[in-house]
Parts: C-alpha cells; sequence; structure tokens
C-alpha cells in the first residue's frame, strides 16, 4: 500500500508543479503583451506631443515691426500661411494621442489663424492683431502640454478618458465670420 501512495504523491505534485507553471507562464505572457502595448501607446503619445511642442516652439519667437507691433515668427516669410497650416495639420492628425485638453485648444489655435491672410504683409497684420491672444494660447498649450507629460505613463487612465469621452466626438466649429 506504501508503495503506491508515494508515486501518486509524486505525480500529484508533478502535475500541480506543471500546473501552477502553466498558469504562471499564461500570467507572464499577458503581462508581456500588455506592456509592449502600453508602450506603443506612449511611444504614439510621445511623438503626437513632440510634434505639439514643435508647434509651441514655433510661436515663442515675437518679432516687432518697424511700429514697434509685435507678431509672431511664423506669420512672416514666404508662404507663411501653408507652413502654420502644416505644422497645425500635424499636431492635430494626431489629436487620438493627445488629451482632450491639448487636442481642444489646438483646435482654438486653428480657428484663431484659419481667417489668415495668404500675402506676408497681410499676414505680419493679421500676426500683430491677434499676438496676444496667440501668445495666450501657446501658454496654456505649454501648461497643457507640462501637465500632460506628468500623466503620460497613465495609459490605462488615458484609455479610458477616451472611451468615456461625452458627446459625439466631434464639434461643428463656425469659421469666418
Amino acid at each position: 500500500m506504501q508503495s503506491i501512495e508515494l508515486p501518486l504523491i509524486a505525480l500529484a505534485g508533478v502535475v500541480l508543479g506543471a500546473l501552477i507553471a502553466g498558469v504562471f507562464g499564461l500570467w507572464a505572457k499577458h503581462s508581456e503583451y500588455v506592456n509592449d502595448y502600453y508602450k506603443t501607446v506612449i511611444q504614439r503619445r510621445i511623438a503626437a506631443y513632440e510634434q505639439l511642442e514643435s508647434l509651441i516652439i514655433d510661436f515663442k519667437p515675437a518679432v516687432y515691426d518697424t511700429d514697434r507691433e509685435p507678431y509672431h515668427l511664423p506669420f512672416s516669410g514666404d508662404k507663411a500661411k501653408e507652413k502654420v497650416f502644416v505644422q497645425l495639420f500635424s499636431v492635430m492628425s494626431q489629436g487620438l494621442w493627445l488629451s482632450d485638453e491639448a487636442f481642444r485648444k489646438v483646435r482654438e489655435l486653428n480657428c484663431l489663424l484659419f481667417p489668415m491672410p495668404d500675402v506676408e504683409c497681410d499676414a505680419i497684420k493679421f500676426g500683430k492683431t491677434h499676438w496676444r491672444a496667440i501668445a495666450e494660447l501657446r501658454e496654456a498649450l505649454e501648461g497643457i502640454l507640462a501637465a500632460d507629460m506628468m500623466e503620460l505613463h497613465r495609459v490605462g487612465r488615458f484609455l479610458k478618458r477616451k472611451k468615456n469621452r461625452k458627446g459625439p466626438g466631434f464639434e461643428t466649429v463656425q469659421l469666418g465670420g
């Protein structure tokens, strides 16, 4: 009797050990998958915020015209409007990876800049008229960027906010009048 019990106990121990190792292996693979997924989300978000940072940097320098009125540097030069909107589009196209607050501010800047004229001297005049509003939006974007960078590692929280967003996920905007 004793000789049969010992192999059964050993067999049960081997089966239990294999079961525990299998469960642990599945859990480890799942954790690895989740970590890889979160790394991908973070990389995409970093790329989006790098685009936002580039936009902010472009609107940091201001110059004074001969009339001593300031305007931001992107309003000067050939094809100024085209360059500004290429930059804005590159940020807005990454909107899924930005916080809702950051995207709203970028959209607000986009709406403000929408009527920007194509001709350089008119674009500079437009820049002078809207210098303060643009500076305030840029500062707000800097604050949002800094706050979002502090939360970048909280992927689950970010995804829940995107999932649980209230409203239709789009908004109509009145442009030009």
